[in-house]
């Protein structure tokens, strides 16, 4: 491989690593039952959908 090559890789390497760091970092922040237009609605939790189930 030429040396454009090798540091193409590693700058994609770096962008895709790092967007994962980002999002995983963002994630734990900002977590999915509380992200959203319904995040704290009461009608929105997991008890209240829960309860309807068909069972």
């Amino acid at each position: 491989m030429s040396g454009i090559a090798i540091m193409m890789m590693v700058l994609f390497m770096v962008v895709i690593w790092g967007g994962f760091i980002a999002s995983a970092l963002h994630l734990r922040s900002h977590p999915d039952d509380v992200s959203g237009a319904l995040g704290t609605a009461d009608h929105a939790r997991d008890e209240h959908l829960a309860a309807q189930e068909i069972h």
